[in-house]
């Protein structure tokens, strides 16, 4: 006998069905299509259920998508540091690189006037010897002597002052930049055997840092002495013009040095690029004549003409 007044033997349980189960398993397309259907109909007692996995899907979408810029943000930060990292690194290089092949200019700057004050030392002794020094003499042997003497002394005035640290832009003339270059390399080419043609005469001025405008003249001569001896080239010039119009200010550097090979013409602005066999270069120097154009407020470029490179600065007004 069953005892139990709230037994009944002939119903069945049924499970209650789970809508919040049930709705969660729908795609985001079908849940918009639930929350309207029962926003709609008379029995909207699912609505709440069905707006909060809406709202909690959208939630963890948000939480997502904040984690994901996050971490772009940060990716992009580094990749930015790893930038600024990799340009530092480069400027240090051109600048070590240059300063390696300007200390080398200023010993054979510097050669010249040491033999001579030596060889004019041995020649005072002997005519003393000889009884022919006199006044006239020693005035035209101390003339010479200072000669020599401003020579070195500018020769190491225009290197400190190529080295001196300067952000600070200004006008500067750029045929009297080109001088204070060649006074530094004139030695150095002329034991080279080359030849620098400056074909304009009217001075210009351009505005910005002039020690970096120094650089980039250097950085394409450098190239150009490099290419003359790799090549083995008997005549060896390079010509340089500059012209200023209403709208621009060009400066082109050509030489006879046999070009750029086609496969390397492309890329010869890119770090670490280089025409030269290995261990001679660094392809640092091209790199970084391009980011002073840039700094100029203008562009370099090359091409092949004739037999030899040329390579053009253009700053617009």
């Amino acid at each position: 006998m069953n005892n139990n007044p709230f037994a009944n033997t002939n119903s069945v349980i049924k499970r209650r069905e789970n809508p919040r189960g049930k709705y969660a398993q729908l795609n985001t397309e079908d849940l918009l299509d639930a929350v309207k259907l029962s926003a709609n109909s008379l029995h909207r007692g699912y609505l709440d259920i069905l707006l909060e996995i809406f709202l909690f899907r959208y939630n963890e979408k948000q939480t997502a998508l904040d984690q994901l810029n996050q971490n772009l943000e940060e990716r992009i930060a580094l990749q930015l540091k790893l930038a600024q990292d990799a340009q530092k690194r480069y400027e240090q290089q051109a600048k070590m690189a240059a300063m390696g092949e300007m200390m080398d200019a200023v010993a054979h700057q510097w050669k010249q006037p040491l033999n001579a004050i030596s060889m004019m030392s041995d020649m005072l002794v002997d005519d003393f010897s000889g009884e022919l020094v006199n006044q006239e003499y020693l005035d035209e042997f101390s003339q010479d002597i200072q000669t020599q003497i401003q020579h070195m002394v500018s020769t190491l005035t225009e290197f400190r002052n190529f080295f001196r640290p300067k952000e600070t832009k200004e006008s500067f003339g750029v045929k009297r930049s080109l001088s204070s270059v060649l006074i530094l390399v004139n030695d150095e080419f002329m034991k080279n055997n080359i030849n620098i043609h400056i074909e304009s005469d009217q001075e210009i001025l351009i505005f910005g840092i002039e020690n970096e405008f120094k650089h980039l003249v250097l950085n394409i001569i450098n190239n150009a002495k490099d290419a003359f001896n790799e090549q083995d080239i008997k005549v060896r010039d390079i010509y340089i013009n500059f012209s200023k119009t209403e709208a621009m200010i060009s400066l082109h550097i050509r030489d006879n040095a046999g070009g750029i090979p086609a496969k390397v013409i492309q890329h010869i602005f890119k770090p670490e690029v280089t025409t030269k066999v290995d261990g001679k270069g660094t392809g640092i120097g091209l790199y970084m004549s391009t980011q002073i154009a840039e700094k100029l407020g203008g562009t370099l470029s090359v091409k092949n003409v004739e037999d030899g490179a040329m390579f053009s600065l253009e700053v617009p007004l």
